[in-house]
């Protein structure tokens, strides 16, 4: 089915200034060190989630990657990686928890977004949410608030700004989709969004709403489970920017989550 999506999207050689821009995005929840999955466990080698989406980035040309539930050491491993396979991404990491032993020293689990362009350490920019649910992590007898939050990524693509967020929501805190909403409203009119990740709702759940009324979906609602029998995993773009989108989602074994590839048309 890659073979399929990447043969409908315009080549860069095909394309001038005047005409859309096709922005290729992959979406990925790690599992990097929950105990679902073992085979990860902060680990970031062959038979990992890291390898995995290395792999997958490069196959897909991917401009923007967006990472859930993945170690500060497995995201500086990731960038290593796509450097040696001479796709080099920049990108920023925010952390929502610090008690994950198998993430190392640091115990640093969290969110990422990579993109082909620049993300200069002044245009980095993460907002923890407002609304927490009251969700805690317990480990080793020591309880921790998690800090979730939206993590966006100032950057260019195409010679032209973009902002590429993510975020991994709390089921139990609805309120976050629509802090979102907000936040994203107050980023410049002219400049695309893309926002991707691990929402925790399924696409009828009355908060998701907020983010349909300003967003396009890639898949527009057409993709089928990505966890737990379940779709909780989206690929959006502001839809004022966005002239057609598509996506697709494959299943393997180093995560419980399915990986989303998409692209969008941009109008400007």
């Amino acid at each position: 089915m890659l073979a399929a999506l990447l043969w409908v999207l315009p080549s860069e050689k095909d394309s001038t200034a005047s005409e859309p821009r096709t922005v290729r995005v992959v979406q990925y929840n790690l599992c990097g060190a929950a105990h679902a999955c073992p085979w990860n466990s902060g680990r970031s080698g062959r038979g990992t989630s890291v390898a995995r989406l290395v792999k997958e980035t490069v196959a897909f040309k991917a401009d923007v990657v967006t990472v859930n539930e993945v170690c500060l050491t497995q995201y500086a491993e990731l960038k290593r990686q796509l450097s040696r396979a001479r796709w080099p991404m920049d990108g920023t990491y925010a952390s929502a928890q610090d008690n994950v032993p198998a993430c190392g020293p640091t115990g640093r689990f969290g969110s990422a977004v990579l993109s082909r362009g620049n993300v200069p350490d002044g245009r980095q920019d993460y907002r923890r949410f407002v609304h927490s649910g009251g969700e805690t992590y317990v480990n080793g007898g020591r309880t921790v608030s998690v800090r979730r939050g939206l993590l966006c990524a100032h950057t260019r693509f195409g010679g032209k700004p973009l902002t590429a967020c993510t975020a991994h929501t709390y089921s139990r805190a609805p309120e976050q989709l629509r802090e979102i909403r907000d936040w994203t409203d107050t980023f410049p009119s002219k400049v695309p969004v893309v926002l991707a990740g691990d929402l925790n709702l399924p696409p009828d759940a009355p908060a998701l709403r907020c983010l349909i009324t300003r967003f396009t979906e890639a898949d527009h609602a057409k993709a089928g489970p990505t966890a737990d029998g379940r779709k909780i995993d989206y690929l959006f773009a502001r839809s004022d920017h966005v002239r057609s989108s598509g996506a697709e989602t494959v299943k393997y074994p180093e995560s419980d989550h399915s990986l989303m590839r998409g692209w969008f048309v941009l109008t400007r």
